[in-house]
């Protein structure tokens, strides 16, 4: 797991496994609609980055709160 800092303005957690036949998952307990892949770890991680807004402005277009974790 690492922490990511986006900008400096928040830090998600993320998990970066091995997927079984091939490339690298990304994804977050702090949420959990987040998904990415890559065929590196630093290119799944790079996805992420652009995932991780995604699904923020999927909260925001919802009218969804953030997890509690950014709170």
């Amino acid at each position: 797991m690492c922490r990511c800092d986006l900008d400096g303005a928040i830090a998600v957690l993320l998990r970066v496994t091995a997927k079984p036949e091939a490339g690298y998952a990304v994804t977050s307990p702090m949420l959990p609609e987040l998904r990415a892949e890559g065929p590196t770890p630093e290119e799944a991680l790079a996805n992420a980055q652009a995932a991780i807004g995604a699904v923020l402005d999927f909260y925001e277009e919802q009218g969804r709160p953030l997890p509690g974790h950014f709170h």
